[in-house]
């Protein structure tokens, strides 16, 4: 490739790394900007009149720049600033049916393909740079490996700096990670979107003795004391309770295609009780003792 076209392609490369990091709740500072894409902060103003001429906002909130695209004045469910791909296609037949070719035209239909596409693109790049991260975690806790989190920006203590952890656990979510932080020899939660990059260290776990994961809170209770409990459920009442309460779904299985069970221990009864008492004929209790003594309690107080 000719040096001019690696020079551009460089160009290019480093808009939508720019796009990446200006994603996200939290911003950056531009000096900071221009150490990240190795360029100087005259180029990343430069930079952010690109992206205002494509329709991105651009905003500084306590001297951090980052995309705005849900002003307040819009609904949370507007998306500002790009189009969705039905909407470029019908804006598109729409301007190709005036007419002739003229200068107005061409140039609307190039800038609304640019913008749809770069928009496109750049949604992508952030969500799958998220999920190497996500992924380089995972490494990290089957591997028993120390990671760094570099870049990590404190929401508490308005900072940057890197982390070095040994990663527990995620999230249900996978939003957030468990990790004990060797600086301050203590579990903490990191936002992965706070994360600048993952690195695998090359140091092993350490501290295992001291990693704690918090407690789900099954059926809206948690506690220290476990009552055993085997369900049979029925087809409709199995999928309630995997949408109601997603932390059961790791106890709940699926034997010969259609019998439908849970089986788990529950730190307090009343939740999963309700649960049982509210779907009549639903639910069979094939193992429990506990939950069986309190069903018949809480029935023989119903008055009909």
């Amino acid at each position: 490739m000719a040096q001019s076209g690696q020079i551009e392609q460089q160009k290019i490369l480093r808009v939508f790394k720019l796009i990446n990091l200006l994603q996200g709740n939290i911003g950056k500072p531009v000096h900071r900007l221009a150490e990240l894409l190795e360029t100087d902060e005259r180029t990343i103003y430069r930079y952010f009149k690109l992206l205002e001429a494509l329709g991105f906002v651009v905003i500084k909130e306590f001297n951090k720049y980052k995309i705005n695209e849900r002003p307040e004045y819009l609904p949370s469910t507007s998306t500002f600033g790009s189009f969705s791909q039905e909407e470029n296609l019908w804006l598109k037949s729409l301007i190709e049916s005036q007419g002739k070719s003229n200068l107005l035209r061409d140039s609307l239909l190039q800038k609304l393909q640019l913008k749809s596409e770069v928009k496109q693109g750049t949604e992508q790049l952030f969500k799958a740079n998220m999920g190497r991260f996500v992924d380089l975690i995972g490494q990290g806790i089957s591997g028993k490996k120390q990671i760094w989190l570099k870049d990590y920006y404190s929401l508490s203590s308005d900072t940057v700096s890197d982390r070095l952890v040994e990663p527990v656990g995620f999230s249900t979510d996978y939003e957030t990670i468990h990790a004990f932080e060797l600086e301050s020899k203590s579990m903490k939660v990191f936002k992965v979107e706070r994360i600048g990059e993952v690195v695998i260290g090359s140091g092993s776990w350490k501290y295992e003795s001291k990693h704690e994961l918090p407690e789900q809170a099954l059926f809206g209770y948690s506690g220290k004391k476990k009552f055993p409990v085997k369900l049979k459920l029925s087809k409709k009442a199995f999928h309630l309770m995997g949408e109601e309460y997603p932390n059961a779904r790791p106890y709940m299985s699926i034997k010969n295609r259609n019998q439908y069970y849970f089986t788990g221990e529950v730190a307090q009864l009343p939740g999963l009780a309700r649960f049982i008492l509210s779907l009549p004929g639903e639910v069979k209790l094939e193992a429990g003792e506990e939950m069986k003594a309190y069903l018949k309690e809480q029935m023989a107080k119903g008055v009909f």
